[in-house]
Formats: structure tokens, C-alpha cells, sequence
């Protein structure tokens, strides 16, 4: 039992959807004009695959497939204090295969500080430990070396490249594939 007044039998268990810096929630309403503003800006969509600005409506749009969808899993990430960062999910879910997709963004004030790698990590726990899964995957432009490194940091692994991928900046840049076996994830 231990010594009167040691309550490590009360030890807090740590939510899945918790990290050190960050937690996960499902996306709701009120986020989708911070989702619309902090992805609008060109210095983080040019690191993403998809076509931005765009109207709030295509980003309700957006979160309505999502939200119907069995293959995709989205969340709006959030300080422990509870301040929007930004969002990610994991998606192509493949209960047969047991992989998915890793995607994430986050709002340009929160670069650099360590959210995005225990973003990734706090997802990657939750696909292996939760979901069962045994394999996640991404993509990272070549452009995106503060990415690569957070995925890196947790365990992925450069698989391959899809050469020209994207025309970004006047410039063609190659797709980083990126892949993370559960065995493979650093603990933090």
C-alpha cells in the first residue's frame, strides 16, 4: 500500500487525446473561421497540398464530409490552456490494412515552440494505442524542413519521394514520403 500520504495509486492516467503542450478535441463550429484565417495565410499553405483561401462556407463544407466520414478521424488542436493552434487528423483510414494518413497545420504564432512535434506524437500514440493501427504515413514538401524534423523526432521515416510534386514559389519541389511503424514511435 505504501507509506501513509504517498498517492502514487492516484497517479493521473493521461488522456490519449493529451500531450505535453497540446490536446486533441473534435473540430466544432466555432473553430471553422479560426481553421478558415490561420490556413489562409500563405506561409503555411504553401506547405499544404490543398487550395487555399477559401470561403468559410467551403470550410464548413469541409468539416461537415469530415464529421460524416469512417475513414477520417479530424481534431483541432489546442494548448493544455485551451488556445486554438491549429488542426490535423489522420485520414485514408484502413481498418483492413490498419494504416492511415497523418495530415496537421498549424497557425504561424505557434512555429518553433514544439507543438507540431507533440501534435504528431500525441496522434501517432492515439492511431497505435486507440485505433490499432500499425502503420501512419504523410507526406512533407522538401520546402518543409521544420516538419520533417518534428516527424523525424517521433519516429518516421523518409520512404521515398515523388519528384516535382508541387509548383511552389516558382519552383517545382519533390513530395517527402514519410512513413511510422508502431514499433517506431519514440516515446517521449
Amino acid at each position: 500500500m505504501g507509506k501513509p500520504g504517498h498517492h502514487d495509486d492516484f497517479k493521473r492516467i493521461r488522456s490519449p487525446f493529451e500531450g505535453n503542450l497540446i490536446r486533441l478535441r473534435p473540430v466544432e463550429e466555432g473553430d471553422l473561421p479560426r481553421i478558415n484565417e490561420g490556413i489562409w495565410d500563405p506561409e503555411v499553405s504553401q506547405y499544404l497540398s490543398v487550395a487555399w483561401p477559401e470561403p468559410l462556407a467551403s470550410t464548413r463544407e469541409w468539416w461537415e464530409r469530415l464529421r460524416s466520414s469512417d475513414r477520417d478521424a479530424a481534431f483541432a488542436i489546442e494548448t493544455l490552456a485551451g488556445e486554438f493552434v491549429g488542426g490535423c487528423g489522420l485520414h485514408q483510414i484502413s481498418a483492413r490494412n490498419r494504416s492511415a494518413i497523418l495530415g496537421i497545420w498549424l497557425a504561424r504564432p505557434y512555429w518553433e515552440k514544439g507543438f507540431g512535434t507533440d501534435t504528431v506524437h500525441t496522434l501517432c500514440r492515439f492511431a497505435f494505442q486507440e485505433m490499432n493501427l500499425q502503420r501512419v504515413e504523410l507526406g512533407v514538401l522538401e520546402m518543409n524542413p521544420r516538419g520533417v524534423r518534428a516527424y523525424e523526432k517521433v519516429g518516421f521515416k523518409e520512404e521515398g519521394r515523388l519528384r516535382r510534386f508541387m509548383f511552389v514559389g516558382g519552383r517545382s519541389v519533390d513530395m517527402i514520403m514519410m512513413g511510422l511503424l508502431a514499433e517506431d514511435l519514440i516515446e517521449d
